[in-house]
């Protein structure tokens, strides 16, 4: 390993993300780390990469290896301070970019950032005061003035954040993002005709910014132009079809117009993006009993009183429902509540608003929309590995068992595959190459009729050998291939009867009576799956280095729902084998689904930067 080109390698990694090419770009910092961990670059390349990903810890614990090699190197403070600031954690974050200041007291990137986070937390003395002396020492930096307008704002200073801003354009004549912010200020102030101005001349500079047609549409709406905002939201969606924002705002201006079922259409876009938005339930509500859907009012009604238990308009709103479908006892019950709350509200008995948090997951059909959603979206990128995979939406479901095969090249990052004797010597007797994998490529019509062709082949040299190791071997395979599991274990019996040594006939015998048994019409069952797993621990016996056996222990147990016992067997693996990509995606998963969301994140992310990328999409949706 060390006479790896490291260098070379490093230049790769770093073109690659020139490229965007992230899941790629940490394979080679993966190589350059192992072989010289004492370098810090290839951590902070990969930290870099990670952020892309919005593994936001993942890239806080590689800018902690390079710190603990070096602690003097601001852009690694800087990258922490970042990726600590995406996670909310801005003290940590503060206390990063300081320090990376104190090594590059000019870096305006990092004063930058250092002023938002002040504004986050709302220290806008300190903020005002960092920003003045950025402003000091660069006083026509655009970007200054737009944040101590920021800070003025909340300050409630609305003419001294005008007055910044005023300056940001007078600097900078095509400071969109000072327009647009101009803009929507005047519109707060009443003044439609100049905040309107203000957004045209922020979209003429910057034609591509959803949110800036999304505001304009608000003001248009407030002068009464109703077309003009619609087109306004048409297009801000079209830009980005994944803001919820967008879509609930053209569902308010739709059901303003009574355009009633398409207005339905976008509150149900806006809840499948952003399911907390108890508004727009009230809106779908309202709207369904409208056009006589009252078991979906009634559903909505529902949600929004399990988060607010005392909104009652949400009582009488559903009380109206049930009468329809004429639940008369529900509906009184509800009418009930709503005047018990109002009553012990006036009495004092009750606050006027209580609340308790409820996660809700999205459902199947907010699921579908954000799946439809993401196939509409045009990906600049036809791969898989390239650019932000994190956004690419992916089914939640455990990397498969390791058969025997060839693995699909489609979109992979290629991975070790463990030397195995009696699988190189069957190769190299075939003139096969096949390899442990989880995924096969692909069968074409010409590969289903040469496995066939063999299995006759085999067959007639059986007649006269009927237990030819190699050629029972062979049509075994073969037959598993074609889907004749109960033909292929009746040959894995028979080798297993003459050769007792066969660790290969084990493995697949076992998983062949796994496939048998979930494509049969009983499912898979306790004792089908006690007979592989036996047959897993007899080729462990006769090879303990086969992990791939442990592994799929593991995965039955996990067809049982047996998550504990599983996450030994894949702890097992990574013991063994510490780069056991899938071991760790596979823990990840169940770590996450029993509520450990620190220990499947840390394994998830361990998952991704070994290469399965997969994994960066479940860590946005769930791991934080």
């Amino acid at each position: 390993m060390a006479q790896i080109n490291t260098q070379r390698l490093i230049d790769i990694g770093r073109n690659a993300l020139y490229f965007e090419d992230y899941v790629v770009a940490i394979q080679y910092f993966n190589q350059v780390i192992k072989a010289k961990p004492h370098l810090t670059d290839p951590y902070l390349y990969r930290a870099y990469a990670k952020l892309n990903l919005e593994d936001y810890r993942g890239a806080i614990e590689d800018c902690n290896e390079a710190l603990d090699i070096n602690p003097f190197l601001p852009k690694v403070y800087y990258c922490r301070g970042y990726a600590y600031r995406q996670i909310g954690e801005l003290e940590k974050s503060t206390e990063d970019l300081k320090k990376s200041l104190e090594f590059e007291p000019n870096n305006i990137n990092t004063t930058n950032l250092w002023i938002e986070n002040l504004i986050r937390l709302e220290q806008t003395n300190e903020a005002l005061s960092v920003c003045d002396s950025l402003l000091k020492e660069y006083p026509r930096y655009t970007d200054g003035y737009l944040l101590r307008a920021q800070i003025q704002l909340q300050k409630s200073d609305t003419l001294q954040a005008v007055a910044n801003l005023d300056t940001a354009i007078l600097y900078n004549k095509s400071a969109d993002l000072a327009y647009a912010l101009r803009g929507m200020i005047r519109y707060e102030l009443g003044e439609n005709e100049s905040g309107l101005s203000d957004l045209d001349k922020a979209i003429n500079l910057n034609a591509y910014r959803s949110d800036y047609y999304g505001n304009r549409a608000i003001i248009k709406m407030k002068m009464n132009n109703l077309r003009g905002a619609m087109n306004d939201f048409d297009t801000a969606i079209d830009i980005d079809n994944k803001n919820a924002l967008s879509y609930f705002n053209r569902g308010l201006l739709r059901a303003n117009v009574g355009d009633d079922n398409r207005a339905i259409d976008d509150f149900s876009t806006c809840l499948a993006l952003d399911p907390n938005n108890y508004n727009a339930y009230m809106q779908r509500a309202i709207l369904s009993a409208q056009v006589g859907d009252y078991k979906g009012a009634i559903n909505d009604y529902t949600i929004i009183l399990q988060q607010y238990p005392d909104f009652i308009p949400a009582y009488y709103g559903r009380s109206a429902a049930k009468r329809k479908i004429r639940d008369k006892i529900g509906a009184d019950k509800d009418e009930y509540l709503a005047m018990q709350i109002e009553q012990d509200i006036r009495s004092g008995k009750r606050a006027p608003k209580t609340s308790r948090e409820i996660a809700l997951e999205p459902n199947a059909q907010a699921r579908a929309i954000v799946h439809q959603l993401n196939a509409q979206k045009k990906d600049r990128y036809d791969s898989d590995i390239r650019g932000q995979v994190q956004d690419k939406d992916v089914a939640i479901a455990p990397l498969s068992n390791f058969i025997i095969g060839t693995p699909n090249p489609d979109n992979q990052i290629k991975r070790q595959s463990l030397y195995n004797a009696q699988l190189d010597n069957y190769n190299q007797l075939t003139g096969s190459d096949l390899e442990f994998c989880t995924v096969q490529k692909a069968k074409m019509a010409t590969d289903v009729n040469t496995y066939f062709s063999t299995i006759d082949s085999c067959t007639e040299q059986l007649r006269t050998n009927p237990t030819h190791q190699r050629t029972l071997m062979l049509r075994a395979y073969c037959l598993t291939q074609v889907e004749d599991f109960s033909s292929a274990i009746a040959d894995f019996d028979l080798l297993i009867k003459h050769y007792p040594a066969n660790v290969l006939a084990y493995f697949n015998r076992a998983n062949a009576r796994i496939r048998e048994a979930e494509t049969s019409k009983d499912g898979l069952t306790q004792a089908t799956c006690m007979l592989a797993i036996n047959d897993l621990y007899m080729a462990l016996q006769l090879d303990p280095k086969l992990i791939y056996a442990v592994y799929n222990i593991g995965y039955i147990h996990i067809l049982q729902k047996k998550y504990t016992d599983a996450i030994t067997f894949f702890t097992q693996c990574i013991d063994t084998y510490p780069d056991f990509a899938e071991a760790y995606y596979n823990r990840g998963l169940i770590y996450i689904y029993q509520g450990n969301k620190e220990q499947g994140r840390k394994d998830l992310s361990k998952a991704g930067e070994l290469g399965i990328h997969e994994a960066y999409n479940i860590i946005k949706r769930y791991a934080y």
